[in-house]
Formats: C-alpha cells, structure tokens, sequence
C-alpha cells in the first residue's frame, strides 16, 4: 500500500490499481491540492476543507456516513464522532472511516474534537495506521489529546495531520498548531506498508505532496 499525504487532513491511499482520497480540502484552506483520479473518495463531514471532491479526476464514489460497504477490495465502516468537546453541539459530528485493505485496518480521525470513549474504543478495533489531527487550537485534538488516542488505540503507525504549516491560510485557522509538539521523527511525503513492517507503536511526520 502506498500512502501520499496532500496536506491537511487530506490523504491517498494506493492498493494496486485502487485509489482512495480522504477529506480533500478546498483551495482557500492554502495548499494546491494535487489533481488525481480515484475509485472512492471519502468525505468525513461537510466542512470546506475536507468535502471538496471537485479536486478528485474523473468519476468516483463518494463515501459519507457510517454504513459499512465495500468497493472492489477495500472495506469501509464509519464511526460517529463530536469535531468538538461540547459533543458536537459547536461544531457538529465528524465520521472516523476505517478502512481494510491489503490486510492492514487503516483509520482516520477527521477532525476528532475529544477523547474517544469505550464504546468508540470497541468499534474503531484494531489499528495498523492511524491518521491523526494534532493542531488543536479548538479545532481537533491537540498534541496531548492525540497522543492519548495514540496510546489507547496502539496502532503500528500513527501518522499526524491537520496542523499548521507556512503554507496554510492562517487567517482561516489562526489557532491551529504546528505539528512540533506531536512528532518523533520526519517521513517523505510516500510512504509504502506491508503487514510485515508493522512493528512496535510509533509515530512519523510526512511531508506535503504538492
């Protein structure tokens, strides 16, 4: 599987000649988003930087919502979450896509805005590759909030994202943090996964593909 990071909360995923993007943002939020076809694209709710499925080439399947389906060879399930503390009555609910394919659960947490509960817990399941919000400024997690996701859902990979960088628009996140706080150590921007290089728990900072 390979991993490219778009910036943001904005992932692809390639498992041979399947293509998935995750939250594609809109142009405002800073970055160029990279122009690429998909099979699916995954929406985890409809705010303008993680909606904007204008940006995938061609024909593609929408995802949105819970529902579990599956396309061709990956399965998709959602679980319901709040993008805020106050559960959700600020900002509104956010889905938490887990994702199989080739063998390995990959989850991504949106905009997740508080800590996940037991029954979360037990539904999001086992976690080979997490992506993780970590910027707070009263937007998702923050540092110290992601990192105890991290530590409750123990996946192989936590990989960070939505967190400030130079090239985002400040204006519209003049809060959101940089990813310093969160990080051990800086990937590239591709990153390919196998069952067998999941080892023990740690986490990685990608860099933009643009």
């Amino acid at each position: 599987m390979l991993i490219e990071y778009y910036g943001h909360s904005c992932f692809a995923l390639t498992s041979g000649s399947t293509k998935i993007v995750l939250d594609p943002y809109g142009p405002e939020v800073g970055y160029k988003m990279p122009q690429r076809a998909a099979a699916i694209t995954t929406v985890s709710h409809d705010h303008f930087d993680h909606n904007h499925t204008a940006a995938v080439l061609g024909r593609t399947t929408v995802v949105r919502g819970g529902a579990p389906r599956q396309e061709g060879t990956v399965k998709i399930r959602g679980v319901l979450a709040d993008h805020d503390s106050q559960g959700g009555s600020r900002l509104g609910k956010v889905t938490l896509f887990c994702l199989e394919l080739e063998g390995l659960r990959v989850v991504h947490l949106s905009d997740l805005g508080h800590l996940l509960n037991a029954e979360q817990i037990a539904e999001i399941g086992k976690v080979d590759v997490l992506f993780v919000p970590c910027g707070g400024g009263d937007y998702t997690l923050g540092a110290a909030e992601a990192d105890k996701v991290v530590q409750v859902l123990q996946p192989a990979l936590a990989i960070p994202m939505h967190y400030r960088t130079p090239f985002l628009n400040r204006s519209l996140f003049p809060d959101l943090e940089g990813v310093d706080k969160f990080k051990a150590a800086r990937g590239s921007s591709e990153l390919k996964v196998t069952a067998s290089d999941l080892g023990s728990p740690r986490r990685i900072a990608m860099s933009h593909l643009f």
